[in-house]
Order: structure tokens, then C-alpha cells, then sequence
């Protein structure tokens, strides 16, 4: 069996590619791909910035996706052929199938269809960051960032309880988008006024959470000049680049910082513990997904895809190798 995938040679040097499926390893499983999608940190990879220990050519990436279960290796026992499974972990989703561990597959819940079950860990990663970041009823909020994950922050606090959500964002159309969703306020952060306008909105004091959702030097340093005295700073973005920093806030003004990203948490099962419960907004509907996904392209435009994504205006960008 041949795989028809893609090679990243370099900063935008992509190739679609055909590789020989090798035999599977006992606690691996063969995944028939049904959909992926683009991350912010592929982005990064497509363009030149590479993440620790990443170097080209790439001939197995991707990590967001999932399909349905075509075979497994004789110790594999959470899976079977023909169950649905999203992806985990940089697994190669950006190919018509991929082959993973049994540790790096969850489940798509009964209720999810195909479509945002393969959208599983994204889902989760925005969500885990909702659920521990010390939103409170009342509270104000800030949301640095309007992509993917920003969205669904927004709503995310508006459920939790907060009574004002501030949405900030350069682009008109990802403003806009926000207020759709259910931001009460949006702000261009490049605006001169933006910073002023959200002290008249706290009386002074600022935010009582800021999630950090742009992983840029300068929605770094915003986030921490907007947050109140003993506020929470969440920080979600995975900034691979050295940032220069206005940290004294932190120590003098004794903010609260959280770092949120359920992939991060390393015992696979420890993750693992977390994902129904992160993903059950989502098939109850009580956050939008919909309308931040793009029309979805085959893997043969996966080039036009990631240039897509790279588009200031993109949110999620999805493939369907089929």
C-alpha cells in the first residue's frame, strides 16, 4: 500500500508526494484520513519558523485531523477497524492516511459528526484553555487575537459567566466575526484610542483576564498593560520566537499567569482524562464552529491551502484528502 501525502522541503517548498506504507508496529494503528486542518504553528513551519528540535525536509506533518480506522497492530486494543478517531499528535495528517500510536488517537464522541470530530484537538486545546482560566460570573475580559482558538474564547467567557468581552483584533473582518459570536466590544489594537477605551470600560482598573490567543511580542505586551492589578494573564499562543518583554507588572502587580494547552500535559493519559469533557460544548452547542471554517480543499491544493492559510483574514483552513 502507497500513501499519497505531502514534503515540506523548506520555507514553502511543498511537494505532494507517494510513500510505501511500512508494516504496522504492535501499538500502532492505520487511519484512512477523512479531514485535517491547518494550525497556527504549521503556518509558522510552511513560512521558515521552526518549533525546537523541527528541522526540513518534513515528510510526516500534521497533527490536526481524523478519519476512520482501517487496521491495527496486534497489541493495539482501544481501536478497531472502522471506528472514528481524531489525532493527537503529529501524526501526518496531511495525507490520505496516517499511521499513529494508539496513545495518540482519542475517540470522536458519538454525538460529534465527522466533520468537527476531526477537529477534536484544536477544540480541545481552546476549550481546556476556557475551562482553567479563572473566568468568574461578572468579570471583564479581554481576548488578544481573533483566530480560531480567539473566537472560540470569546464565547467561552461570554458562557462562563463574564458581562463584558472584549474582542481585539487588527482586522475588520475577525472584529466583526466576534461581535457575531457574541463579543460586546471590539477594538483594533494598533488603534491609539484602543488602550484608553478599555480603561473608561473597567473604570481604570483594567480586565480581570486577558487571554493571550496572537503569540506576538507586541499582544504580549498589550495583554499585560490591559489586565487589572491581581488579574489573570492566560497565556495560549506558542511563540517560537525570542520576544522582548515588559514583565514588571507581573511581580509589582502580582498577576496571575497561566499557561493552557492540554497538549502540553505529557502523560498521554493525564491529556486523555480531559478530552470528553472538553469536547461536550461543542456537540451540545453551545459554542459556533461553523463559521470560522473555510471551504474545504483536496490534498492535491495543499499548497494553495497553506497559502490560504497564511492569509491575514483565514481562520481555519480545512483538507479533505478525498
Amino acid at each position: 500500500m502507497r500513501i499519497q501525502g505531502v514534503r515540506l522541503s523548506g520555507p514553502r517548498q511543498l511537494d505532494l508526494i507517494s510513500q510505501d506504507l511500512f508494516p504496522l508496529q504492535e501499538d500502532e494503528v492505520l487511519v484512512r484520513t477523512y479531514q485535517a486542518s491547518i494550525c497556527g504553528t504549521d503556518k509558522n513551519i510552511y513560512q521558515g519558523i521552526l518549533p525546537p528540535g523541527i528541522s526540513y525536509p518534513l515528510t510526516r506533518w500534521g497533527h490536526e485531523g481524523g478519519g476512520v480506522v482501517v487496521d491495527r497492530g496486534r497489541a493495539v486494543r482501544k481501536f478497531k477497524a472502522g471506528d472514528r478517531v481524531m489525532s493527537c499528535h503529529v501524526n501526518g495528517t496531511f495525507a490520505d492516511h496516517f499511521v499513529s500510536r494508539e496513545d495518540d488517537l482519542h475517540p470522536i464522541p458519538a454525538e460529534m459528526d465527522m466533520d468537527l470530530g476531526c477537529l477534536g484537538e484544536p477544540l480541545a486545546c481552546a476549550m481546556y484553555s476556557i475551562f482553567n482560566s479563572g473566568v468568574q460570573l461578572g468579570d471583564k475580559v479581554a481576548v488578544v487575537g481573533l483566530g480560531f482558538a480567539g473566537q472560540i474564547m470569546i464565547q467561552g467567557a461570554k458562557r462562563k459567566g463574564a458581562t463584558l468581552v472584549i474582542g481585539l483584533d487588527p482586522l475588520v473582518r475577525k472584529r466583526e466575526l466576534a461581535r457575531s459570536l457574541g463579543a460586546d466590544q471590539v477594538f483594533d489594537p494598533f488603534d491609539p484610542d484602543c488602550e484608553k477605551a478599555i480603561a473608561e470600560l473597567t473604570r481604570g482598573k483594567g480586565v480581570d483576564v486577558v487571554f493571550e490567543a496572537a503569540g506576538r511580542e507586541d499582544s504580549m505586551n498589550l495583554s499585560t498593560r490591559i489586565v487589572r492589578e491581581n488579574g489573570i494573564l492566560v497565556l495560549y499562543s506558542w511563540v517560537m520566537e525570542p520576544v522582548r518583554l515588559a514583565i514588571s507588572r507581573w511581580h509589582d502587580q502580582a498577576i496571575s499567569l497561566r499557561t493552557t494547552c492540554v497538549m502540553h500535559l505529557r502523560v498521554p493519559y493525564e491529556r486523555m482524562a480531559w478530552f470528553d469533557r472538553l469536547l461536550a460544548p461543542y456537540w451540545q452547542g453551545l459554542v459556533q464552529v461553523r463559521p470560522l471554517l473555510s471551504d474545504p480543499l483536496p490534498l492535491a491544493e495543499m499548497g494553495r491551502a497553506l497559502e490560504l492559510s497564511c492569509q491575514p483574514e483565514a481562520v481555519k483552513v480545512i483538507i479533505r484528502p478525498s
